[in-house]
């Protein structure tokens, strides 16, 4: 039987993280903090010492391997953080679970390849599910849970708590839908902001002044659908008959970033992508974007 991991006398139990790039590290370093104790896997000897440059793994004992089967063995909780690739996936997931205790916890982050094709060839598919983290995994507060079409209560159940054990908050996605809810959320304003620099209503810098000003202030405080109860249902009647069609419903990848990708403007990791970068000003970003979440968090505590 798993161990009860709100007890706070019991013994964490190993947290087997595989990737260890920007994510996987930025996950062993969560559960690390919590006292668990993690070991890291990855391909790269290289990309290893790299992660262990960036975890501070305080109390709890970190471990850093080329071996899956040795990072896997004796886990009670796996952490998938691969490329989103539903191959080897697949193919992970199935060595894993020759692998793992048979009461392991198997999670993935996937932000895009369904739960259910992760899952889709094992033994026992119910035993997976998705938790997709937000970078960085240490300072933004929330998770999604997502269920596979065979993932069980119980293992739904498992991640709450795991979840809540190291103070994350959940929201559930019931459906296994592409992109879950924050991408779908994320991509449907992209896709608007995008079409609105395109089409010259607006700068690239004025599109992001008025979400950084207006938008995310209020969404901070209260979600789009408290927002137009605020507002008044009646209003909000009114102003989708004239909006909604006049909105973009252009699909595939909006023309701007293919574009870019094309110059090999891939943003922060390029030093261009929609704005400039350089090594002083991506970590001004980068302090902003941090700083800005964990004060906005602090003042949701009750």
């Amino acid at each position: 039987m798993a161990q009860d991991i709100n007890d706070k006398t019991c013994i964490r139990p190993k947290v087997a993280v595989l990737g260890a790039g920007t994510m996987g590290a930025g996950i062993a370093g969560v559960f690390a903090a919590q006292g668990y104790p993690v070991a890291v896997y990855s391909r790269s000897a290289e990309t290893l010492d790299k992660a262990r440059s960036r975890i501070v793994a305080g109390e709890a004992a970190v471990t850093y391997t080329t071996s899956m089967e040795d990072c896997v063995a004796g886990a009670g909780i796996v952490s998938e953080n691969l490329a989103e690739d539903v191959t080897l996936k697949q193919r992970v997931f199935g060595e894993i679970e020759a692998m793992a205790p048979v009461d392991c916890l198997l999670t993935t982050n996937t932000s895009s390849v369904p739960i259910t094709q992760i899952a889709a060839g094992l033994a026992r598919p119910e035993r997976v599910v998705g938790i997709h983290w937000f970078n960085p995994p240490a300072v933004m507060p929330l998770v999604e849970i997502v269920r596979g079409e065979k993932t069980s209560d119980e293992v739904v159940q498992r991640a709450r708590a795991l979840c809540a054990d190291i103070g994350k908050e959940v929201i559930e996605v019931k459906t296994d839908i592409a992109g879950f809810v924050v991408n779908r959320l994320q991509y449907a304003i992209l896709r608007e902001a995008l079409h609105l620099v395109e089409v010259g209503a607006a700068s690239i810098e004025d599109v992001d002044r008025a979400v950084e000003t207006t938008l995310a202030p209020r969404w901070s405080a209260a979600g789009p659908l408290r927002l137009m109860d605020l507002a008044g249902l009646d209003t909000v009647e009114k102003v989708s008959r004239i909006l909604m069609p006049a909105l973009d419903r252009s699909e595939g990848i909006p023309s701007l970033v293919r574009r870019l990708c094309e110059e090999g403007a891939f943003g922060t990791k390029s030093g261009r992508g929609f704005y400039d970068w350089t090594a002083e000003g991506i970590a001004a970003a980068i302090a902003r974007r941090d700083g800005t979440v964990l004060l906005l968090t602090e003042r949701r505590k009750p």
